[in-house]
């Protein structure tokens, strides 16, 4: 599969060009879903390391000073990588002290990825660490020891150079990663109950090439490994001493080294599944189906025979290729609306790929710690405010000055003094240093007018974008509220931001102005805000940091250090769940708060009615529907029946195996992945009969989709999941009315599944995790944050590389870019 995504930008690594993220993500503390069948969690007695399936636990041991040897660390995932996000947990470690205490900063971990393939694992020259990450609590990122560092083992002060795996080694290592790129963790807290939890982002070769993880050098070559590195820090330096002011030796210090626990990364090679010069074959659209046609594609290379393209684009724009197509044009579109043929033109098939929904994904981190508030509940009057930038701090301005632009006085100043949300999530106490709203693509979109459409069917939010008063006296902005009129707009497929208000923040300096574009920057797509909210970025524009000899730079948030991330941003639940991100319970017609679970999909798409166009399902969000998931989204595949008969076999080959073998769940080229749902039976076999009807060459017969309803119960043995779950609602949904008690964040433990049980809450609303509770919680597999491990890595070809599938093409670039020199929040999706 050539994926082609516009959001991206084609040239080198990410390393020396900075263009591509690795930092540190926030700990995401509740995991929502469970390990696959036959696999259980690993467990580690005290010294010794049980793999099972790809999780391994490993203990700690007893240093000269500080005693480890009670710690186990659990990384959930160490084979079949890609860049991605993987969860640390561990136990029995000695609680975090924590700064403005004596001795300052002690106990807590340090977690870095180095590369080689030595069984005895890295060098310290070989790892990505010493580049002390932006808002960095610790003095312990560095890579001098000795000297100012005492160490027994380290007799004179010296550098520790960085060796990549390919190129020159350097003592300055921002050759190839900065402060503002690396991945390491310098800091990863212990919690009073010796536990802690954190997501570390894994890098692939794609997005660091100076460690070249999964990179081969020919085809059927075993791909690099690389390693995750954790180094447990107590309250001495390696000289016995405790300093008052806190730690200041390196993780790379021979003392502190020599106490590390390595776990071998393995990863999936970084190249070509299709071979060079295969039979092309392209699509083009919603980058909903992104994350399974990555995942079909390795086995459509290889038994098909044919490299099928997918080029993201906005549905609108895939919808022109398909009916009035130029020479090369993509001839499938994926869609959640429908292709309407152009007059004259021959009839379009609709065969349904894909079922998944667009999710807020969310990165909230519990104060002083890096473990995940367990759950989060939004109404459609909360985003409604966020969308509109009705906030103050969605409009530029110096901090002091309120209202900012033409909003209301009584108006809030962010999402989090908004009483509205502090009802719906009571004992809420979180405070950040920084805010920035909610991240958005800069795009139109199918899925976008369904959010819209959500908005509009429910009565309160609807009240709120016609400028009526929430019960607090909050009004919408008055720009959006213009924009948003129903007489101007009756169709909305994007995210405007039309405010007019500008800041100048250095009055001789009148060009250098902020609006609300800067003050909350625009994302490349969905896989470009998943990316942003892991990450923890703020790329926002605050202020004028001062001038330069070729004018004013702007001053941006940055990002929020550890303990201090609140991150929200539109996305689908696949690359949520791959980069384990936590998604909101949203509140449906029904009156219950719903979280994206194969369950609450499922049950959104049997009660969806046809549309006006035969085959398409009206995928209505404001249907009052108990327990379903209300921006539920079906994927079609459109193509015309007038193509050549060689063209569409090729395009029925893909439909029938997307909607076969391609429906199966799980981990590894071929499956479906975690957060899609698979397809119900009725929209499999109206897939198979679209297929025929393209090899046909004929309209597809009514009897595949022109029934009333979209029901079809669960899907069939072979769909993977359990056909008893399809009506089961959301598994303890709650009425808005009910008081909503914070579920404690889960324990972690060596066993992730342990870990998911205590923190069940976030998965349906139950609060419990009880598969058999009283409130309804079944069975089905939770796609908000994943627990288990995420897609296998898929080749991604650098950018005028050969003819390796999966190129990332340059486009469009979204409004609102970092300013220079800060760290960009996109990232490859290999």
């Amino acid at each position: 599969m050539v994926i082609r995504n516009p959001g991206r930008a084609a040239g080198t690594a990410r390393a020396r060009a900075g263009n591509l993220v690795a930092a540190l993500l926030a700990a995401l503390g509740l995991v929502l879903l469970p390990l696959p069948a036959g696999v259980s969690s690993a467990r580690a007695d005290s010294g010794t390391t049980t793999e099972t399936g790809s999780a391994v636990t490993k203990s700690g041991t007893k240093g000269t000073y500080d005693d480890f040897s009670g710690l186990k660390v659990t990384v959930e995932q160490t084979e079949h990588l890609r860049g991605q996000g993987v969860k640390v947990t561990w136990t029995g470690g000695a609680p975090t002290i924590p700064a403005g205490t004596t001795p300052l900063l002690g106990n807590f971990l340090q977690i870095m990825q180095c590369w080689g393939n030595s069984p005895d694992g890295p060098d310290p020259d070989q790892c990505e660490f010493g580049e002390n990450p932006a808002y960095s609590v610790t003095q312990t990122s560095t890579r001098t020891v000795g000297g100012g560092f005492p160490d027994p083992l380290e007799p004179t002060e010296r550098t520790i150079p960085f060796r990549p795996v390919r190129g020159d080694t350097v003592t300055d290592p921002t050759t190839y990663f900065t402060p503002l790129t690396t991945n390491e963790m310098d800091y990863a807290p212990t919690g009073a109950d010796g536990a802690g939890a954190d997501v570390f982002d894994v890098e692939s070769a794609v997005d660091a090439d100076y460690m070249g993880c999964g990179s081969v050098a020919k085809s059927g070559d075993t791909p690099e490994p690389c390693w995750l590195v954790v180094v447990p820090r107590g309250t001495h330096e390696p000289d016995g001493t405790v300093p008052s002011l806190g730690l200041r030796s390196s993780a790379l210090s021979a003392s502190n080294w020599a106490q590390r626990i390595v776990f071998r990364l393995g990863f999936d090679p970084i190249g070509s599944y299709c071979p060079i010069g295969q039979k092309e074959v392209e699509t083009i659209g919603s980058e909903m189906a992104s994350e399974a046609l990555t995942a079909w594609q390795p086995t459509l290379c290889t038994e098909d025979k044919i490299t099928f393209g997918y080029e993201q684009q906005s549905e609108d724009f895939a919808r022109t290729q398909v009916t009035a197509p130029t020479d090369g044009s993509p001839m499938m579109a994926f869609v959640e609306s429908p292709v309407t043929p152009a007059e004259g033109g021959s009839p379009i098939v609709h065969a349904p790929l894909a079922l998944s929904g667009l999710v807020i994904a969310y990165n909230i981190e519990t104060p002083d710690s890096t473990r995940q508030i367990p759950r989060l509940r939004l109404n459609a009057r909360l985003l409604a405010k966020m969308l509109t930038t009705s906030y103050q701090y969605d409009l530029p301005g110096p901090t002091s000055q309120f209202a900012r632009g033409d909003l209301n006085p009584k108006n809030p100043t962010s999402l989090i003094t908004d009483p509205e949300f502090l009802a719906l999530n009571p004992g809420f106490t979180h405070t950040v240093r920084q805010y920035e709203d909610i991240a958005v693509p800069q795009t139109s979109a199918d899925y976008i007018a369904t959010l819209w459409r959500w908005l509009r069917s429910d009565p309160d939010a609807r009240n709120f974008l016609a400028g009526k008063p929430d019960p607090w006296g909050m009004t919408i902005n008055p720009s959006a509220l213009k924009e948003l009129t129903p007489a101007t707009n009756t169709t909305i497929n994007s995210f405007p931001r039309t405010d007019p208000t500008k800041w100048v923040p250095v009055a001789e300096a009148p060009n250098f102005s902020i609006d609300s574009v800067g003050t909350n920057p625009y994302t490349n797509g969905l896989h470009d805000s998943a990316v942003r909210v892991a990450t923890h970025a703020q790329p926002g524009y605050t202020g004028v940091l001062g001038q330069t000899t070729t004018g004013y730079t702007f001053t941006t948030n940055g990002y929020n250090g550890p303990g201090d991330a609140f991150n929200l941003g539109v996305t689908d639940a696949a690359t949520a769940a791959r980069y384990r991100l936590g998604t909101a319970e949203l509140l449906n017609s029904d009156g219950q708060f719903v979280a994206p679970t194969v369950n609450s999909l499922t049950t959104a798409a049997n009660a969806m009615k046809q549309g006006s166009t035969p085959g398409v399902l009206d995928q209505n969000p404001g249907l009052k529907t108990s327990g379903a998931y209300p921006l539920t989204t079906i994927t079609y595949g459109a193509a015309p029946t007038g193509l050549d008969a060689t063209t569409r076999a090729d395009y029925a080959k893909l439909i029938r195996y997307a909607v076969g073998d391609g429906q199966q769940t799980g981990v590894g080229p071929g499956l479906l992945p975690p957060g899609y749902a698979p397809l119900t039976t009725s929209l499999r076999e109206q897939a198979l009969a679209a297929a025929t009807a393209l090899v046909k060459g004929v309209s597809p017969s009514q009897a595949a989709g022109d029934s009333d309803s979209g029901g079809s119960g669960g899907p069939d043995a072979a769909g993977g999941f359990d056909s008893s779950a399809a009506s089961g609602g959301t598994g303890g949904a709650v009425a808005p009315s009910a008081s909503v008690q914070p579920t404690a964040t889960a324990t972690a433990t060596a066993s992730p599944t342990a870990s998911a049980a205590a923190g069940g809450g976030g998965s349906g609303g139950s609060g419990t995790g009880n598969a058999a509770s009283s409130q309804g919680t079944t069975s089905g597999v939770l796609l908000g944050a994943v627990r288990w491990v995420l897609l296998t890595v898929l080749a991604v070809g650098l950018a005028g590389s050969v003819g390796g599938p999966l190129l990332i093409r340059a486009g469009m670039i979204g409004a609102g870019r970092p300013a220079a020199g800060a760290r960009p929040w996109g990232r490859s999706t290999g």
